[in-house]
């Protein structure tokens, strides 16, 4: 009678398993690269880790990926489930469609470009004041550390694109 509870359970156990995963697909591992590195990463709003990094997520549906860092607006891009080569074939299967092998998350890998804070809403009357003075916060920072000379070169880049 006990093995009997036991195998009930396990079987139970085994098809809720199998249930979850038929609904929201078999992971995928996936790969979240941003630009400046060292972004903070939270995945439909859970935090995963930084920049980079490398995760597994279910493959049928769609994942919010939001991407932080002091000094940078915040970036939000998402995976979406895509129909991969085997999902274009002739001939498809019940379980392995069920279980989303059919589908692949993209893009993979995710690549987001974080902006610098230091761009304004919009250009104002006096274009190069305003230019001049968010370049000189872009030196400071530079200045004291906070950002990498790396960094600074690409923020630099950014407000002269947004003042042309």
């Amino acid at each position: 009678m006990k093995l009997f509870f036991a195998l009930s359970a396990a079987l139970a156990l085994l098809f809720s398993v199998a249930c979850k995963t038929m609904e929201i697909g078999v992971p995928q591992e996936v790969v979240i690269l941003s630009f400046p590195g060292e972004a903070s990463v939270y995945i439909n709003g859970e935090p995963v880790g930084v920049t980079p990094v490398q995760t597994a997520l279910p493959r049928k549906m769609t994942h919010e990926v939001r991407l932080s860092k002091a000094g940078y607006n915040t970036s939000v891009k998402y995976f979406t489930p895509v129909e991969n080569e085997r999902g274009k074939a002739l001939i498809t299967f019940g379980l392995v469609r069920d279980f989303g092998f059919y589908v692949d998350l993209s893009p993979n890998p995710m690549e987001g470009q974080l902006r610098t804070d230091l761009l304004p809403q919009a250009i104002g009357p006096t274009p190069f004041e305003e230019m001049a003075k968010r370049v000189l916060e872009a030196d400071r920072r530079l200045q004291d550390g906070e950002i990498s000379p790396l960094e600074h070169r690409v923020i630099t880049e950014q407000i002269l694109a947004f003042f042309e």
